[in-house]
């Protein structure tokens, strides 16, 4: 629930990466294929076909002229004991995290979904803006219909971007269950890059680019002992959100690690004593989590809570448990790229490499003038390229740890440097305190506002209308509205036929919906509307939104122009950070707001919503009618899917 935004106040050629990383198996098929991708004609090229059961870790193949590259995805409902737990989980291909898809920027893709599952599904391309298709984003309701069981979609569109993506599931919650997986498109060759900031050698700049190449996902996870619809059958028993889960993954890969009753205490936050006093002599549970009184408090609505409808295994019980760690082994001295994904449930941590410094060079796909740092603060949804380049030899900890209020939960991978003299992970010293809060004032954390696009990218000075978003907490923890309304998945999913399908003027016209012209500047204000109110990292589909300004109390001004007479500190129109997912600002004391500019440049019906999957089940998401005088015609074979 909390984001410790608070917390953030303040050589030669080298040989290349030897990684031991274990996204599973998907096994590569090549054959001439002539792919049709409506909007982009044929095209005639290699397919990358992937199947399941095979040997390989990743479909790929190194950079060559655009071509076609087609993956089938199989979504199935089965056991999966490698986490060393007894349920059932949504499997791609018979693993989570599903494999990794690997192309180039302007290919041309195939994603080819098959439905073996009992649950109705669709698969989302994170960060992939879906120009000219989108009827490839999977949103059910609004891009497209559900996959039923049984059934097959597939996704047709142009790799317009390179960089870091994810695909996930957007049909409820199914995150929770596993249905994820990591995206990795290789720029087009001769697209300028930023490694020449962080050194001047070209021995460097050359292994940087080998290591980008080459780099390697990793894919953060909080996982439950309970499917996602025993969670949200719970939440609505007991009126509270659920916040409390059990283990940290890395690739799929981790351990229940129990943190001590003393240790826990001594690291309690500003944000977790203050929402503990709502409670008077409430403690963290054995598991880190905030006792359900405490969130029912929270949520301002006591009189509906039911503590007896709560498995007391939710919130209590924590057992440490001995399972397979993910581990990278690299080569001292020489650099190492990882592409850091934040698929969390609900987490907020601290991601940091023991020891190391990394140089952030990507956000959110998009290169950035690198920040030197040694500890990032991962959200849901968004994603960090790092750079790092080991000098010490040993075994050193990859740590996770929780920063959101509701729990203190950590995890780790190793990170394993072969060369002389090796330490042992025992010797391994953090960066970052067990609730994610910097053990000394040497340690950087990365910094939206201190980040740069590279190269730079202007924005008009002014935009053509402004949006004021009042985010809300809606009668009980669990209750969450975008702007005003809830507007909750089960209401929007089955919708048929989709908003995308439908004429503009025919679709809804309240606060879950606004319209824009294409070819327009809008500025949106994710407006904490009530206090207290954690951080919402917001995620717009269709692309991107560029970070202009921040404040507390109240958006009074009618236009950003005004407010940037009035407060021209709090505003960056020369080179603001640019992503897809957002993070509002903590509300404690006082409303909070920041500002985003986007361009209306790819017309079509787009999801905005807390990627939280508890407040996005709660109701915090509406839809963006984007370019309604320029609305796309869906082509017939989707439009005649059923």
């Amino acid at each position: 629930m909390w984001k410790a935004s608070w917390l953030l106040a303040g050589c030669s050629l080298v040989a290349p990466l030897a990684a031991a990383v274990s996204l599973p198996s998907m096994r590569e098929v090549r054959a001439s294929a002539s792919v049709n991708v409506p909007g982009l004609g044929e095209a005639d090229a290699s397919a990358s076909v992937s199947l399941p059961g095979s040997t390989s870790n990743v479909v790929h193949e190194a950079y060559d002229a655009a071509t076609a590259k087609a993956f089938e995805l199989e979504i199935t409902w089965e056991q999966y004991e490698p986490l060393g737990i007894s349920r059932n989980m949504l499997l791609v291909n018979g693993q989570t995290p599903g494999p990794e898809l690997k192309f180039n920027q302007d290919d041309s893709v195939t994603v080819h979904v098959i439905n073996n599952s009992p649950f109705h599904t669709t698969v989302h391309f994170h960060g992939l803006e879906m120009a000219g298709t989108p009827w490839s984003d999977g949103v059910p309701g609004v891009t497209q219909l559900q996959i039923a069981p049984g059934r097959d979609f597939t996704h047709k569109f142009k790799a317009t971007q390179h960089g870091n993506y994810w695909y996930h599931s957007h049909a409820r919650d199914q995150i929770e269950d596993g249905l994820y997986g990591p995206i990795f498109i290789r720029p087009r060759p001769g697209t300028d890059n930023p490694f020449h900031l962080i050194s001047s050698s070209k021995a460097d700049v050359s292994a940087m680019l080998l290591a980008e190449t080459n780099s390697k996902p990793v894919a953060v996870f909080d996982l439950m002992h309970i499917t996602s619809e025993d969670k949200w059958d719970i939440t609505l028993a007991s009126g509270i959100e659920i916040p409390c889960y059990d283990r940290i993954l890395f690739n799929g890969k981790g351990q229940v690690q129990c943190l001590a009753a003393a240790d826990m205490q001594a690291n309690l936050t500003p944000p977790q004593k203050g929402d503990l006093s709502l409670v008077p002599g409430a403690t963290l549970t054995d598991r880190g989590c905030f006792p359900p009184k405490v969130m029912a408090a929270f949520g301002g609505d006591t009189s509906h809570f039911n503590e007896s409808a709560i498995p007391h295994d939710i919130f209590y019980g924590c057992a440490n448990s001995s399972d397979p760690l993910e581990t990278f082994t690299v080569t001292q001295n020489s650099w190492v790229s990882f592409n850091v994904l934040g698929s969390t449930n609900f987490a907020t941590g601290a991601f940091s490499i023991d020891q190391h410094d990394m140089w952030v060079y990507a956000v959110d796909g998009g290169y950035i003038e690198p920040q030197k740092v040694q500890a990032i603060p991962l959200s849901n949804g968004e994603r960090y390229s790092v750079l790092v380049k080991p000098t010490k030899a040993g075994d050193f900890k990859m740590r996770y740890n929780a920063m959101s209020a509701p729990q203190m939960i950590d995890g780790h991978a190793v990170f394993s440097v072969t060369g002389a003299n090796p330490t042992t992970i025992d010797k391994s010293q953090p960066w970052v305190s067990i609730s994610g809060v910097p053990l000394s004032s040497s340690v950087a954390f990365y910094s939206d506002a201190k980040a740069r696009p590279y190269p730079k990218e202007p924005i008009p000075s002014s935009a053509d209308e402004l949006h004021v978003l009042n985010m809300k907490l809606d009668g009980a923890s669990y209750l969450w509205a975008m702007n005003s309304t809830r507007l909750q998945p089960d209401d929007i999913e089955p919708r048929a036929p989709p908003l995308l399908f439908q004429k503009p003027g025919t679709m809804p016209d309240d606060n879950t919906t606004l319209s824009t012209l294409n070819n327009t500047w809008v500025d949106l204000v994710f407006f904490a509307s009530v206090f207290p109110m954690p951080p919402h990292p917001v995620h717009k589909h269709g692309n991107k939104m560029y970070i202009i300004g921040s404040g507390t109390g109240k958006f009074k001004w009618k236009s950003v122009d005004d407010a940037v007479k009035e407060v021209p500190g709090q505003f960056n129109l020369a080179n603001p950070m640019r992503r897809d997912t957002v993070t509002s600002l903590v509300a404690r004391d006082d409303t909070s707001w920041v500002v985003v500019r986007y361009h209306v440049a790819n017309p079509g019906a787009w999801l905005l919503h807390c990627h939280i999957s508890n407040h996005m089940m709660g109701g915090m998401l509406m839809v963006l009618l984007d370019g309604v005088d320029a609305w796309p015609t869906v082509p017939a074979e989707y439009l005649n899917y059923h």
